[in-house]
């Protein structure tokens, strides 16, 4: 039996014994292994070993109170038994009524929810579900977008529909060159449930991260955002990704300096390599080459020098 079926011991006296069968019978059929003494006892057994057994394996104990159990010795002592269990070893204590009001429980049971069932209709779903732990409460449903897409960058200091705005344009971007990726600011407004004042005051936060039209209408990245927020939203990171071009380039004479060969080297996309190169290149960590025919390349090529030894070094 898998061990997370929930274990009902069920307590009851013989005058309500059908009722108790037919709850029995039910919580078996949902899912919840019950003890009920009809198919728990048998004859020779000792009833007060297996009702101990019965008590010491429950992970609920299920009381069943109606006018004729709730004078019964032998209930009134299973209760204080389910009540040890509970304070002992954490078990659920559940009191379902039949017949009674609450007030007229024993004090110690009306300080507790007591569901209270039909005896003619005998819904128990209410029951059959807290046992096996549904609720009645709703699911919880997702927060607005943009509070979504700050969720992993709480310590980056900017705002959430400043993230919103670098978010979109970082997962929007093909190749993350200069000015490659754009949207406008309707589409992000959108996108992430914020104001057309929102997006612009998150425009003026990211600063020279990004460039806005003339027009104001179309965003578009600068190659440093992508630096800085490729970690947050992309399975790498450029700053880490950079150290490496850069040992690689000190260490290796033979290693090609053109993106498109370096790329292949390492086995990485023109989207990965470009946010690297512009960390070295915009940190003055390397001898960068433009040129305006690039493609879907930051650089046409780059050379190490002493900045990019002593990059490595400070890093070592």
């Amino acid at each position: 039996m898998n061990s997370l079926t929930p274990k009902v011991f069920l307590s009851f006296t013989f005058d309500d014994w059908a009722l108790a069968g037919r709850i029995a019978k039910a919580l078996q059929a949902n899912g919840i292994d019950t003890w009920w003494a009809e198919w728990c006892i048998e004859a020779g057994d000792s009833i007060r070993q297996k009702i101990d057994e019965g008590l010491g394996s429950c992970t609920h104990f299920v009381v069943l109170l109606t006018p004729a159990s709730l004078p019964k010795p032998w209930v009134k002592a299973e209760i204080d038994a389910g009540f040890m269990a509970k304070l002992g070893k954490g078990i659920k204590f559940i009191a379902l009524r039949a017949g009674l009001r609450p007030n007229e429980l024993p004090p110690l049971l009306q300080g507790q929810l007591s569901p209270e069932i039909d005896p003619a209709a005998l819904d128990l779903q209410q029951l059959i579900n807290g046992i096996h732990g549904v609720t009645k409460k709703p699911p919880l449903g997702l927060a607005p977008a943009g509070a979504r897409a700050a969720a992993s960058t709480a310590s980056t200091g900017f705002s959430t529909a400043a993230l919103a705005v670098a978010r979109t344009l970082v997962e929007r971007s093909e190749h993350a060159t200069r000015m490659g990726p754009h949207s406008s600011v309707g589409d992000i407004a959108a996108a992430f449930d914020l104001s057309m004042d929102d997006v612009r005051d998150a425009l003026h936060e990211l600063g020279s991260l990004v460039k806005v039209s003339p027009g104001g209408d179309l965003v578009l990245a600068n190659d440093d955002l992508f630096v800085t927020f490729d970690r947050h939203w992309m399975p790498w990171d450029p700053e880490a990704d950079a150290l490496h071009l850069a040992t690689a380039l000190v260490n290796d004479r033979e290693l090609p300096r053109e993106p498109e060969a370096l790329a292949k080297a390492f086995g990485w996309t023109a989207r990965r390599l470009n946010p690297a190169t512009a960390y070295l290149a915009n940190h003055g960590h390397i001898k960068a080459l433009k040129s305006h025919s690039t493609g879907i390349w930051l650089l046409a090529a780059m050379h190490d020098n002493d900045a990019t030894r002593r990059f490595v070094k400070s890093r070592s």
